[in-house]
């Protein structure tokens, strides 16, 4: 069985969305609007235009990101592998780790929040067994993964007889299509909205069907990616121009639309409203032109890894695990620091990576827990 190379640049991606996603969270804790576990402040103005213009940022673009080299890898894994080593390979990277979250991690970040955000006086066993506090949180991402490996499995072993008539080479899409493909997901994710607002999840599945026009979009341009090596063809100006066009966005119209677009009750989480179309644009424009940006940057500048790079994407998957509630023991353990929430994000932001960090390495030390993450 052969073994798939090591991509630095897309290994180096990685960093930077787990990264992401661990500041992420940390900036809802400090009055970024979105729902979080524990949130130390509302935040006034300011801080709220600020901190979510960043997770308004992310949102737009890294679960889909992940999405989209999940998928990649998913067909490479495939391709390389028999189907039972396959099926047993994402049981263990992805069922054992969902089934430890659910039972295990999900309540202790709870708890942290209740005993040490809330200051209840109660044990973690007798939180256990009053509360009954189990769920998904951002785990959703895997359990995804797990409902899209099991399809995907199906349709290989579907289509595994057929004979494939044309191996002509697809070329990476022109602007002109990625942008119409961009509104095109940005018009269903419109509709969907008009049911499913900003917030709204499956009932014990923690699926927020809201963004999920651009997740599946995503999954299925991964596996394009691997099968026409379209990572490859995304050049480095290519990169810089998109990432370009993506910050006018984000610094220029977001502002202005948060400044402007605000009326009774939350227009921008759904329904027949123009700041719910808009906010559907500016995701997808700024989403698609961030994933092309960085992946041309990237694949220029950070094609290469040193010891601390290679110690961090081999802890990512870990530190997405365990980040929830380690950074709500951080928070927590941090609450009655008076401090500008804008300001005292900054400062801790480092500190929550380090922290995180740290220990997804440290797990990784371990060799059992090593075979699953």
């Amino acid at each position: 069985m052969k073994k798939a190379a090591r991509i630095f640049y897309i290994d180096n991606l990685r960093i930077l969305l787990i990264a992401l996603v661990v500041l992420h969270h940390l900036s809802i804790t400090y009055g970024a609007l979105g729902g979080w576990y524990y949130k130390e402040v509302e935040g006034d103005m300011f801080t709220k235009m600020i901190l979510t213009m960043f997770t308004a940022s992310n949102q737009s673009f890294f679960m889909g990101f992940f999405f989209l080299i999940s998928a990649y890898f998913t067909k490479i894994s495939f391709d390389i592998k028999s189907t039972g080593s396959f099926i047993k390979d994402r049981f263990i990277r992805l069922v054992i780790p969902l089934l430890i979250f659910y039972f295990l991690l999900y309540p202790l970040t709870v708890f942290i929040r209740v005993r040490f955000g809330d200051g209840a006086d109660i044990g973690f066993f007798e939180f256990i067994k009053q509360y009954r506090s189990f769920g998904f949180g951002p785990m959703w991402f895997v359990e995804t993964l797990v409902y899209f490996s099991f399809i995907y499995v199906i349709i290989r072993l579907i289509f595994s007889g057929k004979t494939v008539k044309s191996t002509k080479q697809l070329d990476f899409p022109k602007p002109a299509v990625i942008i119409l493909t961009a509104l095109i997901i940005s018009a269903v994710s419109f509709v969907v909205r008009l049911w499913f607002h900003l917030g709204s999840e499956i009932p014990h599945t923690g699926l927020q069907l809201p963004f999920f026009p651009q997740y599946i979009a995503m999954l299925i341009f991964g596996l394009l990616f691997a099968k026409y090596n379209w990572f490859e063809a995304i050049t480095f100006k290519q990169g810089i121009r998109w990432f370009v066009f993506a910050q006018f966005f984000i610094l220029i119209v977001f502002p202005l639309f948060f400044l402007f677009g605000t009326g009774e009750g939350d227009p921008y989480a759904g329904g027949l409203t123009w700041q719910s179309a808009v906010l559907c644009i500016w995701e997808q424009i700024v989403g698609f032109s961030l994933m092309i940006g960085l992946t041309g940057i990237f694949k220029e500048k950070l094609n290469k890894q040193g010891k601390i790079a290679g110690l961090m994407s081999g802890a990512a998957y870990a530190v997405f695990i365990i980040h929830a509630p380690a950074i709500v023991l951080l928070a927590t353990s941090l609450k009655t620091w008076e401090l500008y929430p804008v300001l005292k994000f900054v400062i801790l932001a480092p500190v929550a990576l380090f922290f995180c960090f740290g220990i997804g390495i440290l797990l990784k030390k371990i060799p059992l827990v090593r075979k699953v993450i």
